[in-house]
Parts: C-alpha cells; structure tokens; sequence
C-alpha cells in the first residue's frame, strides 16, 4: 500500500514536473519571439533614425546652398550695382579730356574728336580729321574755343598731334595712357568722341563695348570693338574701366552695300606711344 502511495506520488511529481518544464519552455519561446519582434522593431527604429539623420544632412546641405546662393545673387547685385557706378565715375573722369575738333580748309569744313593727353594743350587725334586744313579750333567740354596747330602727324598710321594754342599757361586735365599689357580681349571699354560732328550739338557722347579682337588691317594692328564708333568719332578716345586711354578710334568696317555692324577699328596704343615719342615734347 505504501508502495502504491509511492509510486502515486511520484508520477505526480513528475507531472508536475513535465507541466512547469513545459510552461517554462512555451514561455522561453513566447520571450524569444518577443525578443525577435523586438529586435527586429529596434533594426527598423535604428534604419528609420539613420533615414532622419541622413534626411536631416540633406536639408541642412540645402539650406546651406540657398544660403550660399543667395549671398551669390547679392554680390551680383552689388558688382553690377558698382560696375555702373564705375561706368559714371569713367565718364566724369574722361569727359574734360575729349575735345571736338573743328576744322576749315580750302571749300571745305569738317569736325571730329581730339583727347588732351598732356596737361600743356597737346592733343591726339586722327590725321584723317585734320588734313588739308588751313584752321583749326578745338571746343572743350565747358565751351572754351581754342585754335590749335599740327605739332607732328603720321599719315600711314593715321595719327596727328596737335597743341592749343595761346593758352597763357594754363593746365589742362590730360588722360592717362594705358600699355598693351592692359588690353585684353574680352575687357569691357569705352569710347569716347563726338559723333556727327556739329551735326550733333552737345557733350561728347560715350560708348560702351568690348574688345572683340586684336585684328591685322591692311597691314596695321588695331583694336577691334563693338561699342558704336561714328563718324565724327574719328579722333576720339577709347579707355578701359581703370580710364586708361588704349587708342584712338579710327573707323568701322562696313563694306559696300552689306549691312555690317560693331566692327569698328581702335589705333592701339602702342602705336600712339611710338609716335609721341617722336613728337611729344618733353
């Protein structure tokens, strides 16, 4: 009987046993499959977080962009803002300097531009606008009327020197000339002149173009440009932004019966240093 009992409560026991063993073993796999579940929520949590910040990255990168375009967008502003200031500034620097020059010959009359470019009355033109002359006077900017004599001229290069004449000493406001080195093609420039002569009453009028080329012409080096050289403008001045004087505006290229426009024609400065050398007095 006891033996009964025995062996009655041992298959309870390990009943029992088998029960708890077997709870605990669902409840392991109940915990591992949570784990998984959770594991697997913290991956995609971790992928999402790395989405954001990378997200993030990118709309901080953009934003830096827009900061960085609008600071470009704003110096833009400025430098063409300062670029027409420079523009006006050239013009009052210049515009003293350019005188019309007005001459008178045997039935003839004719008018055309001149640059002071010493500070005694000296002033280049082209030779074109004063040959054959017999009287020469030459208006400034504020009105004065000064008659002026050829102090040195060279026909095939198409410049002349002229000075102003009874000045009693008086001092005019001179361009500076510029050096080859300061031409580059592509620079902006300005020229300066009076176009139809005394057909167009008034100031001086002044361009603005580029150098559009260095061109070999009939055996001469030129500047090429395309700001508006007329006639009249023979003579006259063309600078760069600094207001340095890189040559004399010459003619334009317009061949018979084309229409042919901003191909104008600029005696380089070169040139005109060689000839003041020989001429200008020192």
């Amino acid at each position: 009987m006891e033996s009964a009992r025995f062996r009655w409560v041992s298959i309870s026991v390990i009943a029992l046993l088998v029960v708890v063993t077997g709870f605990n073993t669902l409840m392991l796999f109940q915990k591992s499959d949570q784990l998984s579940q959770a594991e697997t929520q913290i991956n995609s949590l971790t992928q999402s977080l790395a989405s954001l910040n990378s997200l993030g990255g990118d709309i901080s990168s953009l934003q830096q962009d827009f900061s960085d375009l609008q600071s470009q967008l704003q110096q833009v502003n400025t430098d063409l803002t300062c670029h027409e200031c420079a523009v006006a500034d050239l013009v009052s620097l210049i515009e003293p300097s350019i005188v019309r020059v007005d001459v008178s010959g045997r039935n003839f009359s004719a008018s055309g531009s001149g640059t002071i470019i010493d500070k005694r009355g000296f002033i280049l033109t082209n030779y074109h606008v004063i040959e054959g002359a017999t009287t020469i006077r030459v208006t400034l900017m504020e009105g004065a009327i000064y008659s002026a004599s050829v102090v040195g001229s060279d026909v095939g290069r198409d410049i002349a020197l002229l000075r102003m004449s009874a000045t009693g000493g008086q001092e005019f406001p001179a361009v500076t000339l510029a050096t080859m080195a300061d031409i580059k093609v592509g620079m902006d420039v300005v020229a300066a002149g009076f176009p139809l002569g005394t057909d167009l009453t008034g100031p001086a009028t002044f361009t603005k173009g580029i150098v559009s080329a260095m061109r070999t012409y009939e055996g001469y080096l030129y500047v090429q440009t395309d700001a508006a050289i007329n006639p009249g403008n023979s003579g006259g001045c063309m600078v760069n932004m600094a207001g340095l004087m890189i040559g004399i505006p010459s003619a334009g290229i317009v061949p018979y019966g084309e229409d042919i426009e901003d191909i104008n024609l600029v005696i380089p400065v070169d040139d005109i240093l060689s000839f003041l050398a020989l001429y200008l007095p020192g």
